[in-house]
């Protein structure tokens, strides 16, 4: 009897599993990026936990993300290094598993507060969530995750550990640091021509501003210790 209610209910579990697998309609695709729309069962924080973690040890996919709000899964992945196919395979097998973890998640607590007060988000939280900021946090993780996959490549590839790792943040500190001084330069190369380099003492101010710019930007090369990403 209770062998028979096991297997009753190992069938009705993988049923459910396969209807929500066959929900699971490409919301969008392209080279590299590929998203899901989400039943409602898999949208807890539960079952996106799961797809997340599991999707994430798939060799070659950088990124996975699970947007609950807008019912959507979105993966990320390096062609050369993983298809489509493994990555459908493994989601099938984390659905089976995510099925039962659709049951309500109680609150958490929140602070007390009086009835009709609002608390504003502070200034910090707005500038975070606003579209631009996401946006650009979004990419600079994209190119942290895609130089980490890249690094375990060549180190699968040719049997060495890649030396050391690519600080993306020095990277692009140094890369605004010389599009300003270029564009410097640009918007003011015809008055550097025709007026500074003629009469070098009647623009001494300038020449001076232009000395001390080049000394913090040498100063600042000089200073920079290379750091190691963390792994």
């Amino acid at each position: 009897m209770i062998g028979g209610r096991g297997k009753a209910a190992k069938a009705a579990r993988e049923a459910r599993a396969k209807a929500l697998w066959q929900a699971m309609t490409v919301r969008y695709r392209s080279d590299g990026h590929i998203r899901f729309d989400l039943p409602d069962a898999l949208r807890t924080p539960g079952a996106a936990l799961v797809l997340e973690e599991g999707l994430g040890r798939i060799e070659g996919v950088y990124r996975v993300h699970v947007f609950p709000g807008a019912g959507k899964l979105s993966i990320r992945y390096m062609e050369d290094v993983c298809g489509i196919a493994p990555i459908a395979k493994a989601l099938a097998a984390l659905v089976t598993e995510a099925v039962d973890m659709d049951a309500a998640v109680p609150p958490p607590s929140v602070p007390m507060v009086m009835e009709g007060e609002v608390v504003p988000p502070g200034w910090l939280d707005r500038i975070k969530d606003s579209a631009p900021v996401r946006a650009v946090r979004s990419r600079y993780d994209d190119l942290r995750a895609k130089i980490d996959v890249v690094s375990k490549i060549v180190a699968i590839k040719t049997g060495k550990p890649v030396p050391g790792g690519v600080d993306v943040q020095e990277w692009i500190i140094h890369f605004l640091n010389d599009l300003v001084a270029f564009y410097l330069i640009r918007s003011h190369w015809d008055r550097i021509i025709g007026q500074w380099l003629p009469r070098p003492w009647a623009f001494r101010y300038q020449w001076m501003t232009v000395v001390y710019l080049t000394f913090l930007l040498v100063r600042y090369r000089k200073g920079a210790v290379p750091k190691l990403v963390k792994k």
